[in-house]
């Protein structure tokens, strides 16, 4: 996956949570960027008809990316191993939300 994704998932009181999962992607020298087996996840505001900008950025600038521990709407990273073990860095989701994002971007 090298694009970011829209999800929502259903939260243990059957509540929707709208997410969005962004690929952590690393520069290869032969194939152009690829996926670092990395996801943060973020709030999103499924319901407002927003959409996600996935064509890469045209410019030299340097990265001016707001920390994520700055960021309001940061919910944690899930980290893959290669193997299809991961991890979740964050204390916002719940195990069951973790599970079904982490399903969601093995399958896609």
């Amino acid at each position: 996956m090298t694009n970011p994704l829209q999800l929502s998932l259903v939260k243990e009181d059957g509540t929707k949570r709208n997410i969005i999962i962004e690929p952590v992607l690393e520069r290869n020298d032969k194939k152009g960027l690829q996926n670092s087996g990395a996801f943060r996840i973020y709030k999103d505001a499924f319901g407002d008809e927003s959409t996600l900008f996935t064509e890469p950025l045209e410019t030299t600038q340097p990265n001016t990316r707001m920390p994520d521990s700055s960021n309001p709407d940061y919910l944690g990273e899930i980290i893959f191993d290669g193997q299809s073990n991961w991890a979740y860095h964050g204390d916002l989701l719940s195990l069951d939300e973790q599970k079904q994002a982490a399903t969601y971007i093995l399958r896609y």
